[in-house]
Parts: structure tokens; C-alpha cells; sequence
């Protein structure tokens, strides 16, 4: 958020315990990387199946006192990012756990909040002495798991044991950015640290993403270029639902609604919605009910080699960052989230012209992380002549 405005850039530049970092591509065309593992996994952003996620202990918890009770997440796996100082554009690499910067912990150094502690045991890397970086520069990581706008108490080279304080939140930035890396195909990569099987516990998640919108469109006659917080114009031309003809993008308004509000269910404004687990589409004839099409757009177990921009869709909006929304108190805090069910490792359309004229039913459906269903269905017309 605003101290993820340049996440982007300096974890292309930090090597978190030799992480291979986030691969930032712009472009709506697929990297000979994205293919390939579309061919080994098949739906942009899973894990492979019987995936093992790897740790050096048994321990659960979160990063903030109570350690053993959930915290509130305000910015989730995947969640768009806008083009930020240093140019660059993409997915939310991890989570941002609030905290309260208005009521720090007792015994908070000055410019400091939250003390933050590790999920898992390891070896420290701690790239930022405390006295050359601002605060929300700082970072460090342990184990599998790397800390943001947080300053270290820990020095670098050292093992820590899981559920150790290991440094403070900074005063200001209303929360810790966690990331989580796990090895796969001999390299690094970002997973969700909210996954099934994580070090989060507890956590209660019991209501169902809602599917606000679906909207037909044609191709754009230009590339979607959005920058800094996603609201630019976009060049396709809305299709009415009883009118479709030749090669249509349908997209679909989708968000997560969060069971736990933490201390954030008193303050309304900051609360946002999350980004769905796994979003899928399908197509049925009415008339002969066969299916014409049936997939999983994506999957949010690790970040996709896909480009962000074939996951995202126009009307996308950006979550404001909290200190933003507390200074301005008549700001919309809370982003919105449209997604292209049609797209997996490039911008795709269905073609009409390949099925006779009639009546179709589109259904879009959307899990969240405890596997919670939500679906919505619209009826349409195929009118090619």
C-alpha cells in the first residue's frame, strides 16, 4: 500500500534468502516461461497437484500479538498494484496483516507500533541496518518468510525460533506486509501465506465470495494501459447480453467478503474486500445442453507467470492505502475487483461464430480460501447473422 508502492521495485532488488523475486511483466502477451507452466500446471497461479509445502517446524501463529488469535488482512494475495515510482506494475506478493497504529503495543519505541513476530524458525537476513533506511523500507526475513515496513531487532546471520520477536511495525503504515516463499521446478516462488496448509492459524473464513457484475464486451481497439491506481479509459464497447456476435471478453465483478473484521469492523471506511481463490467459467447451449466451455481462469496458490493485466480487467480499482483514508475522510477506501473468466495465460475471447445462434447460459463461479462457493449466471443470445 503506501509503503507497497515501491514493494514492486525492491523485491525485483532483494534477494529474500536467495529468493528469486517477482517477475513484473507488462505485456498481454505470455512469456515462453508462462507457457511452460501453463503445460505443467494448467491454470495460472496452482501449485502442482499433491504440491508438499516445506517448513522447519510444527509451529502456528500470527505476526501480531495475540499471536494465537486471527488478525484482520486488508490487502490479499494477488491484489492489483498500479504503476508505482519506479514504473513497475503487478500482483500484491503476499498479505498486509493490519494493526491499530492508533492504539500501539505497550513499551512501543518512538515512530515504531506493532512488535512483529516470526511464523517460522530459521536464519535471519536482515539487508537494512536500522539507522540508513526509513522505516518503511525496512524489512527482513526468516525462514520462508519475508517481513516489510517492519524494523528488525534481530541481526542478520542469526537463528531465530519461531514465535520470537523479531522487530516492530513502523508508526504509520497500519500494518506488516508477510510474504512466503516455497521452492518449485528447482526455484523460488511467492505463495499465498493464507494457503490451507500455512502457519496462519487460526483462521475463519465461513461467507462465500459474491459475483457483483458479469459484462460482455468486445476487443478493445487499443491495450488497456492503466497506471497508479488502475482507473484509466478502456476502449472496448459494452454488449448487450440478448446481442452477442463475433469475439466477445466477458467480465466478471468479483470480491471476497471477509468473515473477521478484527478491530478494522470499527472503522468501516478501512475495511476491503479480498481477492477470490479460484475463479472458473462455463457455457451450456440451452437448446441441445451441451457444454461449450469449461475452465478455471486461475488459481491464487502462487503468483502466475501470467501478466496481471490478462488476470485484471478494466473498471479494476485499487485499494487506498490506510494512512491516505485517515487523512482524507471523505475518501472511498475500498478498491474493486474485475476479473476476465475467458483469460488464463493470454487475453482470450470466446468467438461466437463457432457456435450456431441461440440461447447460452454463461456461470461464473468463485471459491474463496476455506473453499466457500459463490455463482452467478446470465442467460444470452448468440445473433452472429
Amino acid at each position: 500500500m503506501a509503503g507497497s508502492r515501491g514493494l514492486l521495485a525492491r523485491a525485483a532488488a532483494w534477494g529474500v534468502a536467495g529468493l528469486l523475486a517477482l517477475t513484473v511483466v507488462l505485456s498481454a502477451t505470455p512469456s515462453v516461461r508462462a507457457q511452460r507452466a501453463g503445460s505443467r500446471h494448467g491454470i495460472p497461479g496452482a501449485l502442482p497437484r499433491g504440491f508438499v509445502y516445506q517448513y522447519t517446524d510444527s509451529y502456528h501463529g500470527w505476526p501480531i500479538a495475540p499471536v494465537h488469535e486471527q488478525h484482520p488482512v486488508r490487502s490479499s494475495f494477488l491484489d492489483p498494484r498500479g504503476l508505482d515510482e519506479n514504473g513497475l506494475a503487478g500482483y500484491h506478493f503476499g498479505i498486509d496483516i493490519s494493526v491499530n497504529d492508533r492504539d500501539p503495543d505497550p513499551g512501543a519505541p518512538s515512530l515504531l507500533s506493532h512488535r512483529v513476530y516470526a511464523v517460522g524458525s530459521g536464519m535471519t537476513d536482515v539487508r537494512e541496518r536500522v539507522d540508513s533506511a526509513p522505516c518503511a523500507d525496512r524489512r527482513l526475513a526468516v525462514g520462508h518468510f519475508a517481513y516489510w515496513h517492519v524494523s528488525p531487532t534481530v541481526p542478520d546471520n542469526v537463528w531465530v525460533h519461531a514465535g520470537d520477536p523479531i522487530g516492530w511495525t513502523c508508526l504509520g503504515q497500519w500494518h506488516v506486509h508477510l510474504s512466503e516463499w516455497q521452492m518449485l521446478d528447482g526455484r523460488h516462488v511467492w505463495v499465498n501465506p493464507l494457503h490451507a496448509h500455512g502457519k496462519l492459524l487460526p483462521y475463519l473464513d465461513t461467507k462465500p465470495p459474491v459475483i457483483g457484475a458479469l459484462r460482455f464486451f468486445t476487443p478493445p481497439l487499443m491495450p488497456w494501459h492503466p497506471r497508479i491506481d488502475l482507473m484509466q479509459p478502456d476502449s472496448a464497447q459494452r454488449l448487450a447480453a440478448s446481442d452477442l456476435y463475433g469475439r466477445i471478453e466477458l467480465r466478471a465483478e468479483i470480491e471476497d467478503i471477509q468473515s473477521f473484521g478484527g478491530w478494522l469492523k470499527w472503522h468501516h471506511r478501512l475495511e476491503t474486500r479480498l481477492h477470490p481463490y479460484r475463479v472458473a467459467v462455463s457455457i451450456r447451449s440451452l437448446a441441445t445442453h451441451a457444454l461449450v466451455l469449461n475452465r478455471i481462469a486461475f488459481q491464487s496458490d502462487q503468483i502466475p507467470q501470467t501478466p496481471y493485466l490478462v488476470h485484471y480487467a478494466p473498471g479494476t480499482v485499487e485499494n487506498v492505502p490506510v494512512p491516505e483514508c485517515v487523512a482524507q475522510a471523505a475518501t472511498v477506501c475500498t478498491g474493486d475487483l474485475w476479473f476476465r473468466p475467458f483469460s488464463r495465460f493470454k487475453q482470450e475471447f470466446w468467438d461466437t461464430r463457432e457456435v450456431p445462434n441461440g440461447r447460452y447460459e454463461v456461470i461464473v463461479r468463485a471459491w474463496d480460501l476455506k473453499r466457500n462457493l459463490a455463482e452467478r449466471g446470465v442467460r444470452v443470445v448468440v445473433r452472429n447473422s
